[in-house]
């Protein structure tokens, strides 16, 4: 018989196959470095400025992929990933525009033959690494790097570290010391190391193993001593001193720490529930959510509040060209009107950078203002004219490529932009982000789409939207409402007077919250979509989710039917119950095919979102502390909620009970203490996590359930971390657990016995005990939080945004000048208002305030004149009222660089005087903050004078020139202040005149002055006493008298629209509402 062992030269069956791929794939590399080295030799050499432009990059890619598709694409596109980061990290250069560099993601099977043949050959070093836990005769920085290598080792193996990038990221921040929350709910204290931002955001928590080892290298090194060598470089150096096979590393070389990577994630998805696992371990997926939200939930405490800084200073905020209109006249050809935007840019294509001056600029700003284009064509053209200023051409012509010729090809016929309300900028942004090619596209579209509606909003005033916003893997950058901060909203809404309205604003917040309907979805719904709720009232009723005469879902797999029964509380059912009966009794006929929400005897009209969405959003906001929440984040809310739930082995595993619990300890979520995924679909016994998921991602209105994990679940490592503590480990006993974190036996028998272990301990219950890490090893991330405090009156009581006044009065001043102008150009007040708010950096509460205010007081008359002084209104407005499109106003012809505005007085014509107003404001502000009362009286009092006077404030009696006094004390001007009296003929003498008013105003007598030339009248024995102010000896030029009084009444005008508590304007304005009715 021959001989049928295999030739080891010969390669067979998958070895070919494999071979030959890996053979691709280098002939694509190696393509790569031959493009970068002909093409792009001054970037390889690190000769380019820095940071790198923005349009080498794109060329960069464009050159290197161009005529390649599928795996070859994703190969090369990798590739330049990793060569361009090599580069910046080499030559210390910075590379833009990170849109493109993300590594692409290709789906691979979790387990393979040839990853369970790395699980078998490297449990072995698992052994090596319990016997040799001690570090031996290893000193100084040997034996630093060892312990480094151990604990690396123990974060890939025990710990489900098992991609590169995650390793390297966890390993730069692990010296800043681990991450916990000093007030966390419940007794577990749970530890994490938290890397990246908003989608990049990735969280790991230790399994107990690594938490002990952390411990010790604290202990014995300092956290903030963890080498900044090379990650894989510690762990080979520790796994080639301790490995029995010794040369298992040398033998598998650069692929070592993936074979073992590798190894660790099969393992991880045979003991940690599989599908989870994977996700976990995926490359490039981040599960994490946002930050503020994770220590919102942990410890159910709110943001304080934070001073909001402008992106730019308040020396540049000037005034710029005027927005173009949002109405016109319908356009005829799309393919027309996107030819002469791109004419416009090739004018000047070679230049770097724009400017007003620029041929380019100017004819794009042509046709911002033409009226033969549509204004979805005028919008975007002035768009590219201002980021062109700071965008190269080939930049600006990949994010128009992107987005702009579908949009304008939808909205040319719109002849008003208004009439586009959030759901229908949702809906069209929804439907460029799905006809995106890739994962990777849609990233990148995400990102082009919020930049230009930013625009949209902060410019021209448009509502804000819901942009998904993911990354190139999928992920969405969310937020979640907790379950204690959901019932603080519900209480919110409930102090409605309008009962009709809170029942109909509670039920949407129920819908989003339990159910994940996105908004469209709740405002189209009919009352024949709620089945058994009323007539007839069954035990499970359902809620069917489909398009309607009112607009379709978003796609087909959003068609669902839902069990309101089992996903919400019996006082939600009730609730919802309670407002299904009453639009039928409010229905004239019997028909169920009329909205199920919807305004008062409206029933064939959507109720408005700023009626039925927006308050919801608002109690959200306040709810949580967080500004930036929206509604949608309630659908977030929802799929993580039920995740947690659904991946329990029992009740409270992953989802404790203090989280589901409001702020008085009751618990609010549905069917708690039971098997969720059992009262969901009937099914008591085991079930593989991938149908669990599978039954999340029906809920959610899904295709898969890849899409619900890469997507939206946002605790999916926190539930893995808490998992792996539950992971059957052999026992160890005392010895190896003294070993494992270097105390000696006398230290660990004192630890157990401070702790109360008792003898048989487990490693997870040592690891839970051990406490905190002392040696500033740790960091408290709720630092920046405080105790929720809830509002005296929700309904009608400041949002915690607003509690702080402005930070510059020219901030205001700038604001409402661009309020003015998006009204102007037919943007409604409430959107002006809030892209304003966005784009300066000021809460919308604050602002709203701020105009109302302002207009009120600017409107006032200082006397009743005659009709020949009609034109004469008050001290602030001593001509007509300002045109937002005069010469003067927009241009500074005449040195009117700032003039007076509709709401708001002119600051001081020297500019040079701004920085001295700002200071005397920040006294003020300083003033509000630690006594409030006292700023109104002296605020209050100096504006009621400015309505009568002119160059110096005059009062009528002694108690307001002494609020006057004070106030110039707070601002630092009176060491300039005067008493002038002026004398009767007949009274008394000179200093008998000065002790008098010396004593009554708390001024020295070398301070008053008194004078003859205009004698008061008899009836005042002392005379006529008035404050003066004299000039400035700094910071207000030449004429620093006028600029002084000017810097006065900008400053006490500002603080007195801008405070946050009631001053006596809201009590007029609230009068002239009740007389007018307005």
């Amino acid at each position: 018989m021959g001989d049928t062992k295999s030739n080891n030269k010969t390669l067979h069956g998958d070895e070919r196959r494999e071979y030959e791929r890996a053979k691709l794939v280098q002939a694509e590399r190696d393509a790569v470095d031959r493009i970068l080295a002909q093409s792009f030799s001054g970037l390889v050499a690190g000769a380019v400025p820095n940071p790198i432009d923005e349009g080498m990059i794109a060329r960069v890619f464009d050159t290197v992929c161009a005529d390649v598709k599928g795996h070859a694409l994703r190969t090369r596109h990798n590739h330049v990933v990793r060569r361009l980061d090599e580069i910046a990290q080499k030559h210390s250069l910075e590379v833009p525009n990170r849109d493109l560099m993300i590594v692409v993601r290709m789906d691979t099977p979790p387990m393979t033959p040839k990853s369970f043949e790395h699980k078998s050959a490297y449990e072995e070093i698992e052994v090596d690494f319990w016997k040799t836990l001690d570090s031996g005769d290893l000193a100084g920085n040997e034996r630093l790097m060892h312990d480094a290598g151990r604990l690396i080792y123990s974060m890939i193996w025990f710990g489900g570290l098992c991609t590169q990038k995650r390793l390297n990221a966890i390993c730069e921040v692990i010296p800043r010391g681990m991450q916990t929350a000093k007030k966390q709910l419940g007794p577990r204290k749970l530890y994490w190391v938290e890397c990246g931002e908003g989608v990049e955001c990735f969280r790991w928590f230790p399994d107990p193993v690594t938490l002990c080892l952390l411990h010790r290298f604290n202990r014995e090194h300092g956290i903030d001593a963890f080498p900044s060598a090379s990650p894989g470089s510690l762990l080979s150096m520790f796994v080639g001193r301790i490995a029995s096979t010794k040369n298992i590393v040398s033998k598998e070389g650069a692929k070592f720490v993936r074979n073992l990577m590798d190894a660790s994630s099969t393992l991880a998805s045979l003991n940690v529930m599989g599908i989870a696992g994977f996700v976990q371990n995926a490359p490039g997926v981040f599960v994490s959510m946002h930050s503020d939200a994770w220590i919102r939930l942990i410890t159910g405490r709110v943001p304080k509040i934070r001073h909001s800084k402008s992106s730019k200073p308040t020396s540049e905020l000037i005034n710029g060209e005027s927005p173009c209109p949002l109405y016109g006249l319908k356009g005829e050809n799309s393919n027309e009107a996107m030819d002469a935007i791109a004419q416009a840019l090739a004018l000047d294509k070679t230049v770097k950078r724009l400017s007003k001056k620029s041929r380019s600029y100017k004819a794009l700003m042509e046709i911002a203002r033409a009226n033969s284009f549509s204004p979805i064509v005028r919008v975007l053209a002035s768009w590219c004219a201002c980021l062109r200023f700071s965008v190269t051409d080939s930049s600006l012509q990949r994010y128009l490529s992107e987005f702009a010729e579908p949009l304008v090809a939808e909205l040319i016929d719109e002849e008003d932009l208004n009439d586009l309300d959030e759901d229908d900028w949702e809906g069209l942004y929804a439907q460029l982000l799905q006809a995106s090619s890739s994962i990777q596209q849609r990233a990148y579209r995400s990102g082009v789409l919020r930049r230009f509606h930013r625009d949209l909003v902060t410019q021209h005033g448009l509502p804000d939207t819901y942009i998904e916003g993911v990354s190139s893997n999928g992920q969405v950058d969310a937020e979640i409402l907790t379950p204690a901060e959901y019932a603080r909203a519900m209480s919110m809404l409930d102090d409605e007077a309008d009962r009709r309205l809170a029942e109909a604003r509670q039920v949407a917040l129920i819908l989003g919250y339990r159910c994940g309907l996105r908004r469209g979805e709740i405002r189209r719904l009919l009352l024949r979509d709620l089945q058994g709720l009323y007539e007839p009232a069954l035990a499970f009723p359902t809620l069917v989710v489909r398009g309607n005469r009112f607009g379709s879902t978003k796609t087909s797999n959003a068609n669902r039917v839902l069990s309101l029964w089992a996903l919400l509380t019996d006082a939600e059912l009730d609730l919802v119950r309670r407002w299904y009966r009453r639009r039928t009794l409010e229905q004239t006929s019997k028909k169920r095919n009329q909205l199920f929400l919807c305004e008062l005897h409206q029933p064939n009209f959507l109720m408005p979102s700023k009626a039925l969405i927006d308050p919801v959003q608002d109690a959200m906001r306040i709810a949580s502390g967080t500004p930036g929440l929206s509604f949608h984040n309630l659908r977030h809310s929802c799929a993580t909620c039920n995740a947690l739930r659904l991946m329990e082995s029992y009740p409270g595993e992953l989802f404790p009970v203090e989280w589901a619990c409001s702020d008085d300890g009751e618990i609010i979520m549905p069917h708690w203490g039971e098997n969720w995924y059992a009262v969901l679909c009937g099914e008591e016994q085991y079930v593989p996590a991938i149908d669990k998921l599978q039954y999340l991602s029906f809920l959610m209105g899904h295709a898969s359930p890849g899409q619900t994990t890469r997507v939206y679940t946002h605790l999916l490592d926190v539930a893995v971390g808490l998992m792996r503590w539950s992971v059957p480990m052999n026992t160890l006993s005392d010895s190896r657990q003294i070993e494992l974190l270097g105390f000696t036996r006398a230290n660990f028998d004192q630890l157990r016995k401070r702790r109360g272990l008792k003898e048989g301990s487990t490693l997870p219950q040592l690891a839970a005990v051990l406490g905190r890490f002392k040696k500033c090893g740790e960091v408290a991330a709720d630092k920046s939080f405080a105790e929720y405090q809830p509002l005296v009156s929700s309904a009608v009581g400041p949002k915690p945004e607003a509690q702080e006044m402005p930070e510059s009065p020219l901030l205001v001043y700038q604001a409402l000048d661009h309020i003015s102008q998006l009204i102007t150009n037919g943007a409604e007040l409430e959107n002006a208002i809030v892209g304003t708010a966005s784009l300066f950096g000021l809460s919308e509460s604050c602002l709203t305030c701020c105009h109302r205010r302002g207009e009120w007081l600017m409107d006032q008359y200082a006397r009743h004149f005659k009709e020949g002084h009609l034109g004469q209104r008050n001290a602030f407005t001593l001509g007509k009222r300002p045109n937002a499109h005069s010469i003067a106003h927009r241009v500074g012809v005449g040195g009117v660089a700032n003039p007076v505005q509709r709401m708001c007085p002119a600051p001081p014509k020297l500019t040079a005087s701004h920085p001295a107003a700002e200071k005397m404001y920040e006294s003020l502000v300083e003033l509000a903050r630690s006594d409030a009362k006292r700023f109104v009286a002296l605020v209050e009092n100096v504006v009621n004078a400015v309505q009568r006077s002119h160059t110096q404030l005059k009062f009528s009696s002694t108690e307001k020139k002494v609020l006057y006094l004070q106030f110039l004390e707070v601002i630092g001007f009176q060491k300039l202040a005067w008493v002038d009296v002026r004398a009767p003929e007949n009274g008394p003498d000179r200093q008998q005149m000065k002790t008098y008013w010396s004593k009554e105003l708390s001024l020295p007598e070398s301070h008053v002055r008194v004078r003859w030339d205009d004698p008061a009248g008899p009836r005042n024995a002392m005379g006529v006493a008035q404050i003066v102010v004299d000039q400035p000896t700094k910071g207000f030029g030449g004429r620093s008298l006028q600029h002084g009084m000017t810097a006065i009444r900008f400053v006490a005008f500002i603080a007195l629209i801008g405070f946050a508590g009631r001053v006596y304007v809201d009590d007029k304005i609230r009068k002239e509402r009740a007389i007018h009715g307005r």
